[in-house]
C-alpha cells in the first residue's frame, strides 16, 4: 500500500513539473531569449541607431534593457514581445520583404503576434504572419535573426530564461 502511494505521489509530481515546463511566459517577468546554436552567452538583443536600428540580433550576454524581453498575451494563444529597453509600446514585428524581426509601434499586425510551441526544453517561434512552417532562426553569418522554414537547425531552438 505505501509502494503504491508512493507511485502515485511520484507520477503526480512529475505530471506537475511537466505541466510547469509547458506553461506559457509569465507576463509580469522579462526574459532573455537565447537559442542552442549560441548558447546562452548570447541573447537576443536590440540594434540602438544607425542603419539598422530596432533591428535585432544575438550579442554578448550584459545586464543592459535591450535583452531583456516581455512576453504579453494577445489572445488565440499569441503574444506580443516588447524589449524593457524601448518600452511597451513598441512591438517585435516581422519586416514582410525581408522576413527580419525589428521593434516597431504596436498596432494590430499579424507579424506582431508570436506564438511559442515547445520542442523539448527549447521553444519554436512562430508568427500569425507567416504561419506555423516559419521558425524564427539565426542566420550564422550576421547573428540576426529572421523566419525561414521550419527544420532541425539550433537556431531555431530558443530557450526562455526569466531575469
Amino acid at each position: 500500500m505505501t509502494r503504491r502511494l508512493l507511485c502515485v505521489v511520484s507520477g503526480l509530481a512529475l505530471l506537475a513539473a511537466s505541466q510547469a515546463a509547458q506553461a506559457a511566459p509569465n507576463p509580469d517577468v522579462y526574459y532573455k531569449l537565447t537559442t542552442q546554436f549560441r548558447g546562452t552567452g548570447s541573447p537576443l538583443d536590440v540594434f540602438n541607431g544607425g542603419p539598422k536600428n530596432n533591428q535585432v540580433h544575438l550579442a554578448d550576454d550584459q545586464n543592459v534593457t535591450g535583452q531583456f524581453w516581455r512576453f504579453t498575451p494577445a489572445g488565440d494563444g499569441y503574444f506580443r514581445l516588447s524589449s524593457k529597453f524601448r518600452g511597451p509600446d513598441m512591438c517585435l514585428d516581422i519586416a514582410p520583404e525581408t522576413n527580419k524581426p525589428e521593434l516597431r509601434a504596436c498596432g494590430d499586425y499579424s507579424g506582431q503576434y508570436w506564438r511559442l510551441r515547445r520542442d523539448n526544453q527549447f521553444y519554436r517561434l512562430t508568427t500569425q504572419f507567416r504561419g506555423p512552417d516559419m521558425c524564427l532562426d539565426v542566420a550564422p553569418e550576421t547573428n540576426q535573426p529572421e523566419l525561414r522554414p521550419c527544420g532541425a537547425y539550433t537556431g531555431q531552438f530558443w530557450q526562455l530564461n526569466p531575469t
